[in-house]
């Protein structure tokens, strides 16, 4: 069994309760939650993270977002953001997903999607 495959094994899903989401999150295998940090384990692999965080107060006006204009890596990632404590969403998915969830995005350093405003990066 690869290291990979048992890191997957200990994976413990997250108890989310009635908390909202816009959407239900795709390909999940599991999470690991740390503090306010919420890592998503992804069928698609684990290469690279896309690191999503919570904005508060926002200096600068935020790009906003249709549903139209996010891959599954950003709105499995939006799904758990929107979840009460959850501050940084970290989606480990191949590295093509990550670039296409980034280029999707634009070069923009805010987004919004309904009332969450947000951050994105790759993380490897």
């Amino acid at each position: 069994m690869s290291p990979e495959t048992e890191q997957r094994d200990d994976v413990l899903s997250l108890d989310l309760g009635e908390s909202p989401m816009p959407f239900d999150p795709e390909g999940v295998l599991g999470t690991d939650h740390d503090g306010d940090v919420l890592t998503v384990f992804t069928v698609a692999g684990g290469g690279a993270s896309l690191v999503l965080a919570r904005e508060s107060a926002a200096s600068d006006r935020p790009t906003p977002l249709d549903e139209d204009d996010l891959t599954t890596a950003l709105r499995t990632g939006l799904a758990y953001l929107f979840c009460d404590g959850v501050r940084t969403v970290r989606v480990r998915a191949d590295p093509d997903s990550v670039a296409d969830a980034l280029d999707a995005l634009g070069g923009d350093a805010l987004h919004r999607y309904e009332d969450v405003t947000f951050t994105a990066k790759l993380e490897d």
